[in-house]
């Protein structure tokens, strides 16, 4: 569990450091960004939690967050994938960013699937040895 855990720690900082730097100075309208951050803080505690070896049931807290957590930073980071390819990407933005933010929404996506994948697989490795 501790190689997903510290993606999520990872994935969590890095996401609520890139939404502020992108949108410094020029922030969107608050639901767009505020997703973000929720998904980032669901992440930090989940990884958070899971590292400290929190929970003595038979799903971890920190098992069960991360898990919510990367679910939730995958749809988010779907929509954003889909609202950008369909709509464009942001006019308020500098054109040459366009391909390298939508690069970086994939990536996003892959990393969130991973971390996801391993998280279930750590969980029923724990609960296999029960």
């Amino acid at each position: 569990m501790r190689i997903p855990a510290l993606m999520a720690v990872i994935y969590a900082l890095g996401l609520a450091m890139f939404e502020t730097l992108v949108n410094w100075g020029q922030w969107q309208w608050w639901p767009w960004w505020l997703v973000d951050y929720v998904a980032a803080a669901v992440l930090l505690a989940g990884g958070v939690l899971a590292l400290r070896g929190q929970a003595q049931s038979d799903v971890p807290l920190g098992t069960g967050i991360m898990l919510v957590g990367w679910g939730f930073a995958l749809g988010m980071m779907w929509m954003s994938l889909a609202g950008n390819i369909a709509e464009g990407t942001d006019p308020a933005r500098d054109g040459r960013v366009a391909g390298f933010y939508i690069s970086l929404i994939v990536l996003s996506m892959i990393y969130c699937l991973v971390g996801l994948m391993l998280t279930i697989r750590s969980d029923r490795t724990a609960q296999s040895k029960l």
